[in-house]
């Protein structure tokens, strides 16, 4: 980082690592003087899957120099894009005390535990103070689509700043009490210098449905299902689960979880006593058979059409324990996240074939909202009615558009601004400004290992899902040049079955011409040094003159 003017003693300093211009990797560190405090450390799921990137995590190339500054990771809530980079980080040598709620510790213990990392993780209660050197931190309640969540009221040298994490207002949640707008009002009246604020759904124009709407709605669907449930959900989103055992006992009927994440949240949220009615209902995958099909819901990830979650098997008939047919009905209870949409219509696609009903957000009120929509994301900033105003988490349309709300409400223009990842952001008392801007590249992800990817082998793999690949093996006299077996071609991805015998025996007669020439060459005493290259770069150019593509040539010369 090239720092552009000094700081100021008092001043604080915003880094956002991740979470504005997409939705997802959310992280943000805090700077005063000898100190950071990092909110939040997400992954990105990401939509480079077919070339083997399971999701991209911060550039945490910042907070690894400044190590030794860090003091503690805040955690809002448990959503993988708030707490899935925790491993990596620590990993790369960072090793703070973490502080979350209860719930949230249990999946993060989860997650370290995976990748064979140790932590300090402390557990806070709403309200609780956490002190740091520099930084005061107060968690709040909040309403979203996972218990318990926060926002943070953040006490600094340069003011008073408000994160509000992801949130929504709620009148009725399932679990939890509504968020209380009074103490966010209370926060306000006391004076706030930046407020942080959630924009996923900024362009929602009317508020939300409460959590109540869904449970009478899952009521009359479960009530009148002619055969089994299949309900697909986050399997963070243990309200909805909840929501599935209560109404599943008042039914008389039976829940199985098909889906490992979904086991697993659920044996967490039993033993910190939420779903209270699971016990009762609750039976193993493999006892499905024994009930009748129109007794037996299926709690099942993968609503996001993820490659070989337990609903994506069963849209392909290849689940062990779960077949579905006719009369049977498929509830996807979630939003479709930007850059899902193909895989969860081809898994809606398969579910349909299959002859399952499903319902789905788009055609069906079968899901609300985690995120505030723009009447709600005004309360709040009618309540805080803060100085300075930067919109978080969200892709960029979302983070200009809250902040032009911002300005319709209650902050001047000049100081609602739209920062972006590794923006450099200086509070002051009377100032809030985009210093400098910290250099970085995406870090892929590959596997739960944590394969990084770098740039030059995902250009690789698109290279090779875009042309193919050919390897060319021949074996040759090293004296004279001589072909003496092959040319054998082994393809994949370049020609089509159709036409892959013709064009081979075409590419054969090319290369046989080819070492012929260099034969001549060779007995003339003009022997050239680099046949297999040469040879790799004409089968390229024959390959785009008859088949319009350029593919990979790996060729192999062997000299006897």
């Amino acid at each position: 980082m090239i720092q552009k003017n000094k700081q100021e003693a008092s001043s604080v300093r915003i880094i956002p690592l991740g979470g504005l211009g997409e939705i997802g990797m959310n992280c943000m560190a805090l700077e005063c003087r000898d100190e950071i405090i990092i909110i939040d450390c997400g992954v990105y799921f990401s939509e480079l899957d077919n070339f083997g990137i399971d999701f991209i995590i911060p550039n945490f190339t910042y907070l690894i120099k400044n190590k030794d500054k860090i003091a503690g990771v805040v955690i809002t809530h448990g959503h993988e894009d708030h707490i899935g980079a925790i491993p990596f980080l620590f990993k790369m040598g960072i090793k703070v005390p973490i502080y979350a709620t209860t719930f949230t510790a249990m999946l993060i213990q989860s997650r370290l535990d995976e990748a064979g990392v140790i932590a300090d993780i402390n557990v806070f209660k709403y309200n609780d103070e956490i002190n740091f050197k520099r930084f005061q931190v107060k968690p709040v309640a909040v309403n979203h689509s996972i218990i318990e969540a926060s926002a943070l009221i953040i006490k600094t040298p340069a003011g008073t700043i408000v994160h509000t994490g992801d949130f929504k207002i709620d009148p009725n949640p399932y679990y939890g009490k509504p968020l209380d707008l009074d103490v966010f009002k209370k926060i306000g009246a006391e004076g706030v210098s930046l407020l942080l604020s959630d924009s996923t759904n900024v362009e929602k124009t009317v508020e939300n449905e409460s959590e109540e709407k869904i449970y009478h709605i899952f009521e009359k669907l479960f009530a009148a299902a002619e055969g089994m449930v299949v309900l697909s959900t986050f399997s963070s989103s243990v309200s909805r689960m909840g929501q599935v055992f209560e109404l599943a006992k008042k039914l008389g009927k039976k829940v199985a979880i098909a889906g490992k994440s979904m086991d697993v949240n659920t044996q967490f949220a039993l033993q910190k006593n939420y779903l209270e009615h699971a016990k009762s209902v609750l039976i193993d995958i493999g006892e499905v058979e024994k009930h009748n099909k129109n007794k037996i819901i299926i709690l099942a990830t993968g609503s996001q059409g993820e490659y070989r979650s337990a609903l994506f098997r069963i849209s392909k008939g290849e689940h062990k324990n779960i077949h579905i047919g006719e009369n049977d009905t498929v509830i996807m209870s979630s939003k479709f996240i930007p850059g899902n949409e193909r895989a969860i219509g081809r898994v809606i696609n398969n579910l349909f074939k299959q002859g399952a009903n499903v319902l789905y957000d788009a055609i069906h009120e079968v899901h609300v909202s985690g995120h505030a929509s723009k009447p709600e994301l005004i309360k709040m900033l009618k309540c805080i009615k803060p100085k300075y105003f930067i919109p978080i988490h969200g892709e960029y349309r979302h983070l200009v558009h809250h902040a032009n709300l911002a300005k319709e409400v209650c902050v001047e223009t000049e100081n609602a601004r739209v920062a972006v990842n590794y923006d450099v952001i200086e509070l002051t008392s009377n100032s809030c400004e985009i210093v400098d801007k910290l250099e970085h590249t995406p870090i892929l992800i590959q596997g739960r290992e944590g394969f990084e990817i770098k740039d030059n082998v995902l250009r690789e793999r698109r290279k090779v899902a875009n042309t193919g690949l050919v390897f060319v093996l021949l074996t040759r006299d090293m004296e004279s040049g001589k072909l003496i077996s092959g040319p054998e071609f082994f393809t994949k991805g370049v020609l089509g079955t159709d036409n892959e015998e013709q064009l081979l025996i075409k590419a054969k007669d090319f290369v046989k011409r080819l070492a012929k020439k260099e034969e001549i060459e060779i007995s003339k005493n003009r022997k050239d040094l680099d046949f297999q290259e040469n040879l790799r770069i004409a089968l390229r150019n024959f390959f785009e003159k008859v088949n319009n593509q350029k593919p990979i040539v790996i060729p192999v010369v062997l000299e006897l």
